[in-house]
């Protein structure tokens, strides 16, 4: 029983790579490494820096009974609010985009989008 465990333990031993057959393969890594270290950097281009736009082109109009403000972002009207001479405000929302607005009575029910992410 003692004879076997130990042949067993000698067949493990001999399938385990020894590194004598490694360095010249190290070797050859750790020179390439250096040689591509001496290579310059690439050049970095230039970034476009510039910011669009982001701030609303507000349009008024003044009528003989109400006030009425239209909201733009390049050019695309997302909002608008209407004031009458007696009365609350209420405000005429494009949620998404599609051109039909919906009518909220009251600026905590407008929920317009900030920001543009993409845009193409």
């Amino acid at each position: 029983m003692f004879n076997q465990a130990l042949s067993s333990q000698q067949n493990c031993a001999s399938t385990i790579p020894t590194l004598t057959g490694l360095w010249p393969v190290l070797i050859i890594l750790c020179c390439s490494s250096l040689v591509f270290a001496n290579d310059p950097l690439p050049q970095a281009s230039e970034l476009d820096l510039s910011v669009p736009d982001l701030e609303p082109a507000v349009t008024l109009e003044k009528h003989h009974n109400r006030t009425v403000e239209e909201y733009r972002v390049n050019n695309n009207l997302y909002m608008i609010k209407v004031t009458p001479n007696i009365g609350p405000s209420y405000y005429m929302v494009d949620p998404d985009g599609s051109g039909e607005m919906e009518m909220k009575r009251g600026p905590a029910d407008v929920n317009v989008p900030k920001w543009t992410l993409f845009s193409w």
